[in-house]
């Protein structure tokens, strides 16, 4: 398999993905300590889901801005997790909370259709070729 080719786009949006990235993982930190009716489920989600997503989207960002190739697969995992992990809270927490419903299904939607969409850019770069 050659070695893909980066383009000043896949720069910018690893740049973009490591500081979502890291927001990510501040606002997760913050969500374990709010007072709310659903902690457990936040403590237990940040753990398992968030934070390792986070980490692992970091370090794709970094790979990418070094142009190194298992970056783009990398960067495909962490947005599979996150895929994995939004989902399901998503439905579940706007089905259970009325008074959120709104706010929380343009949240959940915007970026369920930022995932795939960066879920398709990624898999195009991986098989982009040389000119």
């Amino acid at each position: 398999m050659s070695r893909p080719v980066f383009t000043p786009r896949d720069r910018w949006l690893a740049v973009v993905g490591l500081a979502a990235n890291l927001l990510g993982l501040i606002a997760a930190s913050v969500v374990i300590g709010l007072p709310d009716p659903w902690h457990t489920a936040n403590l237990v989600l940040a753990i398992s889901a968030w934070i390792p997503t986070a980490v692992v989207g970091i370090i794709a960002c970094i790979a990418l801005i070094s142009r190194r190739g298992w970056g783009m697969v990398l960067a495909l995992v962490a947005l599979g997790l996150q895929l994995l992990a939004l989902v399901p809270y998503g439905i579940v927490r706007l089905s259970l909370l009325a008074s959120e419903r709104s706010q929380g299904l343009v949240a959940v939607i915007s970026l369920v259709v930022a995932d795939v969409q960066l879920i398709v850019y990624w898999s195009r770069a991986l098989r982009r070729q040389r000119p």
